[in-house]
């Protein structure tokens, strides 16, 4: 086998991982979103329900970090 044939070979396998790797990606981008969406629905899941509140121009609480404090 020569050395271009053996390059050519080595390229179609890394290019065969990389679409399987994708594939799998897009599965799990899939199950993630379905996921969410399904806890954005229920209210025992902290964090993921919206409020009815308008979010604040202002910064946290957290943000306001003055020197000497």
């Amino acid at each position: 086998m020569s050395e271009h044939e053996r390059i050519h070979e080595q390229a179609e396998r890394d290019a065969d991982d990389l679409k399987r790797r994708n594939e799998e990606l897009e599965e799990h981008i899939k199950e993630t979103r379905q996921d969410w969406e399904s806890k954005k629905s229920d209210e025992s899941v902290p964090g993921a329900v919206a409020g009815d509140e308008e979010p604040s121009e202002e910064p946290p609480p957290e943000a306001d970090i003055t020197p000497g404090d």
